[in-house]
């Protein structure tokens, strides 16, 4: 009795339905088990409730991954850095045009170190040098820190680079990307074959953004999207609202920052379709260039902030049997496979 006592006061009743906060343990199969291993957390991210299957799930359960895609970037960790490079759909690519990190850097493993709702910070420490890399759900900027002591270092095995005082512009890198890299004001790159130093002009940040496919001059572009290269994320959220009068779902998305320099406030945005084609009437709106990414049109915004709202239909409580609407499928065919 105490027992079942128990399991149900741990039971929460939410409208018709309910959930446990309990774990409810394996089924005959095995299966619904706690994920294996220990999770590669450090910093802010220790304690935190881990995400399984976020885009960045793989990485900290592995300490490494290969495909993290947070649109328009395509990124991999390896043991000296970050890779990042533009995959476009249809394409399979497994290069290393742009590889960051810091000079001498040799980690074994990647950590997270801190995450919120579409951003994680990714970590790599080998004792002696510590690097640390930002990324967000189509951010068009990757954010980049590191140890006062440590040298920037970007390896850049395609493409064209020309050194613009503390910008680098690196154009037709990889599938016909074109990148730039904002070091500090003040700062300069030393460039060593294909390799590239910078003490960042004694500060530990630096950044770089992906110059939109539809860009007419490079430079132009590079030089316009310089402003937002200092306005570094430090926590994103999405909260909403449900109205259950008009079945109408209201989702505030916030971004909390931080100007590491320079008197820009806003970052730049990104939108993918289901969120600027249902923009509340009071959202800003994305009316900056746009991306082409694997999940569609990319629309971008100079702000911190946007709203989206829905209207919930409701669910199917199930699936119509349409065999017999459906030029070419037998139900047999499929079965057999």
């Amino acid at each position: 009795m105490l027992l079942s006592f128990s399991a149900i006061s741990q039971i929460v009743t939410v409208g018709s339905g309910s959930y446990t906060k309990t774990f409810p343990g394996t089924d005959v199969a095995g299966r619904n088990a706690y994920p294996s291993g220990t999770p590669y957390l450090s910093g802010n991210a220790v304690g935190k409730p881990v995400p399984t299957s976020d885009w960045w799930s793989a990485l900290v359960k592995n300490g490494t991954a290969s495909n993290l895609f947070n649109y328009p970037f395509t990124m991999k960790t390896t043991t000296n850095g970050l890779v990042v490079s533009y995959i476009p759909s249809g394409v399979i690519d497994d290069m290393s045009p742009l590889i960051f990190g810091v000079t001498g850097l040799s980690a074994t493993k990647t950590y997270v170190s801190d995450f919120s709702d579409w951003t994680i910070t990714m970590d790599w420490n080998d004792a002696t040098h510590q690097f640390q890399a930002t990324a967000g759900v189509a951010m068009p900027f990757l954010y980049f820190t590191k140890k006062t002591t440590d040298v920037a270092q970007l390896t850049i095995n395609s493409g064209t680079v020309v050194i613009s005082n503390e910008m680098l512009i690196c154009t037709d890198v990889k599938n016909g990307a074109d990148f730039a890299v904002y070091a500090p004001v003040g700062s300069t790159w030393t460039q060593n074959g294909a390799v590239f130093t910078s003490t960042l002009n004694g500060k530990n940040y630096w950044s770089m953004a992906f110059i939109p496919l539809t860009a007419t001059n490079v430079a132009t572009v590079a030089n316009e999207y310089k402003k937002y290269a200092y306005v570094f994320p430090v926590k994103t959220t999405a909260t909403y609202n449900f109205n259950e009068t008009t079945s109408v779902i209201h989702t505030d998305f916030n971004v909390q920052t931080e100007v590491k320099e320079g008197t820009e406030t806003n970052m730049l945005l990104g939108l993918l379709p289901h969120q600027w084609a249902n923009l509340a009437a009071s959202s800003a709106v994305a009316d900056k260039y746009s991306y082409a990414t694997v999940r569609g049109e990319m629309k971008t915004m100079a702000g911190n902030s946007f709203s989206v709202e829905n209207t919930f239909h409701g669910v199917l409580t199930t699936l119509p049997y349409v065999d017999n609407y459906s030029n070419g499928f037998s139900p047999m065919a499929l079965n057999q496979k």
